[in-house]
This record gives C-alpha cells, sequence and structure tokens, in this order.
C-alpha cells in the first residue's frame, strides 16, 4: 500500500539527513537544484559502450572454430523449442538508477556526491513454461570519491555513520561505498567515475544472484549483456546475452586480411551462425582472465522488414571457454546454445525499442525491476 512503502522508506530518508549532517559538519555541502535531472542520465547504448571495454583496436579477433566453406557461418537447422527441450531455464538482468546528490566544498577542494539504486532479478521457467522470480536483489548505496580530495574529517566520519547502520538491524540499510582510486581514470570527471561505480555495484549483485541460485546439471543460465568481469566466469553453464554490441572488432579468419565487424556480419542470414571467435591477447593482457577465456560468436534472430541496419536482428554470444580450438563436443554445444536462442526470439517484446534481439523471460525480468525500484522522486527530496 502507499502507507506501507512510505513507512518503508522513512528509514533510509533518516538515513541520508544523516549523512547530509555529516557532510555540513565538515564543510559545505550545495544540494542539486530543482533543475537538476533526477536521475544522472545513462549513455545512449549501455549494452554497446560496456562492450567497447572488452576490445582494444589492436586486438584481432581470430577464429577457433574452422570455416565451413567461403563463408564463416554456420546454419544451424531446425530451433530448440522448450516442449522439446527447455534449455535455458534462468534469465537474468540488472538495472540501475544513479542520482547526482550535490556538492561538497571543503576549504579549496569540490567534489561531487551522488546515490545509486541497483536491483537484479531471476526469471525461471519451468517445463511449463510458466515464469517466476527465482531472485532479486537490491542495493541504495551513496558513492563518494576517495580521500583526498575527501577530507579524513568527512571520511571518518562516513565510516562511523556505516558502522552504525551496518548494526542498525534495518531491513533497508544505505551503503556507503567509496570509489577507489584505481577506478578513476585521469582526465575523466569525478561524477563520471562514481556513475561507473555504480555499474560496478550493480554487476555485483547480478553476480551475487546468479552464484544464489540452485541450478541442476543442463540448467543454463542467460544474462543479459556480454560477460564483463573475471568473477562471471567462475559460473558453469551460462552465456552472456548482448543485445547491442562493440564495433571495435576487426576479425582475422585463418589469418587472412582483417575484416570489421560490419563486413563479418552482413552477410550473416537468419537461423545462421558466425564461426566462434577469440581475442589475440596482447603482451600487457597475458592476466587478463576475461580475453584469455571467453569464446564469443554472433547468431542472427530476424531478418526482413522492420529492421534499421545490417546490425540490427543479431545477438553476440559470450561463453566461457578456456580452450585454444573448438573439439566436436564443443561444436555440439555452441549450436545447441544457439538452436535455443532461435526459439527465445518468440514471444517478440515489440516495440521495445530492441524488439530485434530481445528474448522474452528477459524482457520479464527487465519489467519486474522497473516495476520494484523507488521512485525517482523519492531520491529528489532525500537531500533537498
Amino acid at each position: 500500500t502507499r502507507s506501507g512503502m512510505s513507512e518503508n522508506l522513512r528509514p533510509l530518508k533518516d538515513q541520508f539527513k544523516d549523512i547530509k549532517r555529516a557532510f555540513k559538519k565538515h564543510g559545505n555541502f550545495l544540494p542539486a537544484t530543482i533543475d537538476e535531472p533526477p536521475e544522472e542520465p545513462q549513455p545512449p547504448d549501455v549494452d554497446k559502450t560496456e562492450d567497447d571495454s572488452n576490445f582494444d583496436s589492436r586486438n584481432l579477433s581470430y577464429n577457433i572454430e574452422p570455416q565451413p566453406d567461403t563463408r564463416p557461418y554456420v546454419y544451424l537447422g531446425p530451433m530448440l523449442p522448450r516442449v522439446e527441450r527447455n534449455f535455458f531455464r534462468y534469465f537474468l538482468d540488472g538495472s540501475i538508477r544513479t542520482y547526482y546528490l550535490g556538492e561538497q566544498i571543503e576549504g579549496s577542494r569540490a567534489y561531487p556526491v551522488m546515490a545509486t539504486e541497483v536491483a537484479s532479478a531471476v526469471v525461471n521457467r519451468d517445463e511449463n513454461g510458466r515464469a517466476s522470480i527465482a531472485e532479486f536483489q537490491r542495493k541504495v548505496a551513496l558513492l563518494v570519491p576517495p580521500h583526498p580530495p575527501m577530507s579524513d574529517d568527512t571520511w571518518n566520519e562516513l565510516v562511523s555513520l556505516k558502522e552504525s547502520i551496518d548494526h542498525s538491524g534495518l531491513k533497508a540499510k544505505l551503503e556507503i561505498i567509496p570509489l577507489e582510486r584505481q577506478e578513476h581514470r585521469e582526465g575523466v570527471d569525478l561524477r563520471t567515475s562514481l556513475a561507473g561505480k555504480a555499474r560496478a555495484v550493480m554487476h555485483d549483485i547480478e553476480h551475487l544472484s546468479a552464484v544464489n541460485l540452485r541450478r541442476a546439471m543442463g540448467e543454463w543460465l542467460v544474462i543479459d549483456g556480454a560477460i564483463r568481469k573475471s568473477k562471471f566466469l567462475e559460473l558453469e553453464q551460462t552465456i552472456g546475452l548482448a543485445k547491442s554490441f562493440s564495433r571495435k572488432p576487426v576479425f582475422s579468419i585463418d589469418g587472412k586480411r582483417p575484416m570489421d565487424v560490419v563486413s563479418l556480419l552482413s552477410g550473416l542470414e537468419e537461423g545462421h551462425r558466425t564461426i566462434v571467435f577469440k581475442q589475440k591477447i596482447l603482451q600487457e593482457e597475458v592476466e587478463d582472465p576475461v580475453k584469455r577465456s571467453v569464446a564469443f560468436w554472433y547468431l542472427r534472430l530476424r531478418s526482413g522488414r522492420g529492421l534499421q541496419g545490417p546490425l540490427q536482428g543479431i545477438v553476440k554470444v559470450d561463453l566461457h571457454l578456456p580452450k585454444d580450438m573448438l573439439g566436436a563436443d564443443d561444436v555440439v554445444l555452441v549450436n545447441t546454445i544457439s538452436r535455443g536462442l532461435m526459439a527465445e526470439k518468440y514471444v517478440s517484446p515489440y516495440p521495445t525499442p530492441r524488439w530485434h534481439a530481445h528474448i522474452y523471460p528477459v524482457f520479464v525480468a527487465e519489467n519486474y525491476i522497473k516495476a520494484c525500484m523507488y521512485s525517482p522522486m523519492v531520491f529528489r527530496g532525500y537531500l533537498a
């Protein structure tokens, strides 16, 4: 009920008031004005932006699966519907809302203060096709820069508050998360780095949601988006599914002349996938577990009218595969995953903007999260 929601939010509001007092005690806190956007704008294509971080223009992607003929594509045959084999049982998505709360001024230094609400949900689909929520995680956090620029006095005050909140027994707790110094790149403003920290927090709870699942053998998990962190490599029977992906990869098949991603995918027909690729590891990346052990390929789910460009209707699939070359069993697995994904394109969540690359259970997870997150107007009022 509305009154129940108000009661649930009251402890969070009180925690934010304590934070406000702590900042004012050691400086001058200037809250965001009414003209500020209630929520930090996200990049226009978050999936592509995140996948960009997985690639470097110097990395050639090479095939670890032999090219079947003159074209680097594999025909999959019939799709694999749920009634034949319920291959994908779990579907995970995460969401984020980030807010600029204001500016703290301490002597000659000033820095932004931000808050974020992150959440993740896992949809479980049973043998009869019924969907239910298997796991839901939520976190509300205050995001602060390192010290300096934050003074030691303010930081110590926040640490004391954090300990008090941690031991309060409240159901809804505000976490206080500092930006580590190595997470702030030179030349990037602090506000952008703090927003990036919020995304890292979201990925952490996505991983936690996946770990909490008790999956049996053969119950595969689809994570919305590319595999971004090494901790996701620990998850067995898991793929990353990117509805939008980086344009940076350059492909060399059997050592031939490199081609860009559009050239590779422009001839990919519906019901076909590309052969499987990995990235060539640069000398300074030999310890990067993601680049070393993530294999990927592209699959065209849809073609025809209604698509706006050659890359629409295509998804990128990431799979943990440490081998240097695919064996026969690996090829069977890649084909099974791809055939299962072909069946997942029904029903379509049209007119959602990325309907052409969406699979419906992930769409369900997205909408569940959005319904559970707090209103942006609540956050706007916290430090007013």
